[in-house]
């Protein structure tokens, strides 16, 4: 009985200190998605949604721009630049139309 309470504890030792080496030493990897590959979520932080490829992110990895007089979220610049491009294309094209 005192040998079986003797291999709990080791075991539970050395579940413990894999746990401890795991957070410390080990980084956790980035989630791919984004063209940075920067997709890891911050705990308890906002989300905000890409108008572009609508992927969701941080609201402190998000590039950050006003349109319209609007805050926008994107996951890059290139997602930003895009959106931009195309809104006034369709823009030009609903002018031309009047």
């Amino acid at each position: 009985m005192v040998n079986l309470l003797r291999l709990i504890v080791l075991f539970a030792l050395i579940y413990f200190l894999y746990r401890l080496f795991k957070g410390f030493f080990l980084s956790p990897e980035p989630k791919v998605g984004c063209p940075q590959g920067r997709e890891v979520i911050g705990d308890g932080e906002d989300l905000v949604e890409d108008p572009n490829c609508h992927r969701h992110l941080p609201v402190s990895q998000a590039y950050k721009t006003f349109i319209d007089g609007q805050t926008a979220f994107f996951c890059s610049r290139k997602c930003c630049e895009q959106y931009r491009s195309e809104s006034e294309t369709i823009k030009k094209t609903n002018h031309q139309d009047e």
